[in-house]
C-alpha cells in the first residue's frame, strides 16, 4: 500500500473492488504526490505515445484517488472539490496529459449522483468504472423514442477524453418525440459499444487521447438517459446526505475537473526554470549575476501569476464545497466562470513567458519545458477557458446585466 494511505481500507470481495477510503484532502494530497515521480518519468513516453500509460491509472485507481468525488455510500471518499482540484494540479505539474484525464474521468462522478439510484450502483460501485464525456456544443445528437428506450443518432463529436480507459460515455442528446420531445439529456453508453477515431493529433495534451467518437442508431436504455433538467437539480440517492458540495449540480462546476492541469503544468514549469537558472549561474561572478536582474524578474512574475491563478480557483473550490448553491447570485455564478476562463490565461501566459526565457535550451523536441509549454497552451484553448466570452459577461453581471444571449457554453 502507498506510503500516507494509513487510514486507507483496501478491500477485495467477489471478485469486485472498491476504493481505499481517504481521510482528508492531506492525504489524497501524499497518495499522489507518492505517485508523482513514475507519472514523471512516463510523461516523455505519454506525449510520445498519445496515451497515458495503464501503470498511472492503474496507480491512481490502488490509491483511492478516483474516488474523490464518489459519494461515501459507494466506496469513495466524498472529499470535495478542493481536494479534486489540488490532486488534479498536482498530477499537472509532472504530466500535463496524466493530469486532464485524471480529471475527466473523476469529475463525472459528481454529474452521476443525478442518475437513478440502480444506474449509480452499477457504475460508481466499481473504481475502475470511468466514465468520458462528450457535450457538442452546437448540435446536440438525436434521442427518438424506442420502446424501453431511444435510438441515439447524429454521428461524430470530438474530444473524448480519456476515451481508452472510459467503460462508459456520456453526451448530449435533443428527445425528438413523447411527452419529452424538446427536451436536452444526457445519455450513458458504454465504450465498447461506441466507434472511436484515430484523429487526436494535435500540437499538446497529446496524452489525453481525446479521439472523436461516433454513434449512429445506438439502442440506450431508458434508465440511462436522464433530462438536462433533472442534472441540474438535487442529488438523488445517498449523496444528498453525505456532503454539502453535491448540492452543486455538476453543470455549474464541470470546467473545474480539468483547470488544475494547466495551472499545474505550469507549475511544474517554475520548477523547471529555477533549476535551469541555477545551472547557467554556476560560476559566474558577482558582476554577471547582478546582469541578470531582468531574468529573475521575469521568473518573479512568472511564479506570482501562477500563485494567483491557483489562488482563485483554490478560493472557489472552497466555496463549492460550502454547498449552498441556491444562494449563488448572478454575479456569483459570473465570477466563477470568470475565474475559470482568467486563471489558465494567466497560467498560458507565464509559463509562455518562462519558455521564452529559456532560450535555445527549451526548443528540443525533448525538452520537458517544450512538452510542458505545449500542453499549457493546448489546455487553456478549452472552450470553458474562453476569456472573451467569460471576461464581458462578468463586467455584465458588475453593472446588473444577464448574460449574453450568444454565450452558451457549459
Amino acid at each position: 500500500m502507498i506510503v500516507g494511505l494509513a487510514n486507507a481500507v483496501v478491500a477485495e470481495a467477489a471478485g469486485a473492488r472498491t476504493y481505499p477510503v481517504l481521510a482528508s484532502k492531506e492525504e489524497a494530497v501524499s497518495a499522489v504526490r507518492a505517485l508523482l515521480p513514475g507519472f514523471a518519468a512516463r510523461a516523455p513516453e505519454t506525449d510520445r505515445t498519445g496515451n497515458v500509460p495503464a501503470e498511472s491509472i492503474r496507480e491512481l485507481e490502488d490509491a483511492g484517488l478516483f474516488g474523490v468525488l464518489t459519494p461515501k455510500a459507494y466506496g469513495g471518499s466524498a472529499l470535495g472539490w478542493e481536494a479534486f482540484f489540488s490532486v488534479v494540479n498536482e498530477i499537472g505539474t509532472v504530466c500535463g496529459s496524466t493530469a486532464w484525464v485524471f480529471g475527466v474521468l473523476t469529475g463525472h462522478n459528481h454529474m452521476l449522483t443525478r442518475y437513478p439510484v440502480e444506474v449509480q450502483e452499477d457504475i460508481l460501485s466499481d473504481p475502475r468504472n470511468h466514465v468520458s464525456v462528450v457535450f457538442r456544443l452546437s448540435d446536440a445528437w438525436t434521442a427518438t423514442p424506442t420502446e424501453g428506450g431511444y435510438i441515439i443518432t447524429g454521428g461524430a463529436g470530438r474530444f473524448c477524453s480519456g476515451v481508452d480507459y472510459a467503460k462508459w460515455i456520456g453526451i448530449n442528446v435533443m428527445i425528438d418525440g413523447g411527452p419529452n420531445a424538446g427536451q436536452m439529456a444526457f445519455a450513458m453508453i458504454e465504450q465498447s459499444r461506441v466507434e472511436k477515431l484515430d484523429d487526436w493529433n494535435v500540437l499538446g495534451m497529446r496524452g489525453t487521447q481525446s479521439r472523436s467518437i461516433v454513434i449512429e442508431g445506438l439502442f440506450v436504455e431508458e434508465a440511462r438517459v436522464s433530462l438536462a433538467m433533472d442534472l441540474g437539480g438535487p442529488p438523488v440517492g445517498p449523496a444528498a446526505q453525505e456532503a454539502a458540495f453535491y448540492e452543486w449540480p455538476y453543470f455549474a462546476l464541470a470546467p473545474f475537473a480539468i483547470v488544475g492541469a494547466p495551472l499545474g503544468v505550469a507549475r511544474g514549469m517554475i520548477d523547471l526554470s529555477v533549476e535551469g537558472m541555477k545551472g547557467k549561474l554556476k560560476g559566474c561572478d558577482d558582476e554577471i549575476i547582478a546582469g541578470r536582474a531582468q531574468a529573475f524578474g521575469r521568473l518573479s512574475h512568472a511564479a506570482l501569476g501562477i500563485e494567483q491563478a491557483t489562488g482563485l480557483i483554490l478560493a472557489d473550490a472552497r466555496r463549492i464545497d460550502e454547498g449552498r448553491f441556491g444562494e449563488m447570485s448572478p454575479l456569483d455564478h459570473a465570477r466563477f466562470r470568470r475565474d475559470l476562463a482568467a486563471a489558465p490565461q494567466q497560467a498560458r501566459g507565464a509559463a509562455n513567458s518562462l519558455f521564452e526565457a529559456a532560450g535555445g535550451s527549451g526548443i528540443y523536441e525533448k525538452s520537458p519545458l517544450a512538452r510542458m509549454m505545449r500542453d499549457v497552451n493546448a489546455g487553456a484553448a478549452h472552450y470553458a477557458f474562453t476569456d472573451d466570452l467569460s471576461a464581458p459577461n462578468y463586467g455584465r453581471a458588475m453593472v446588473g446585466l444577464p448574460p449574453a444571449k450568444t454565450n452558451t457554453f457549459v
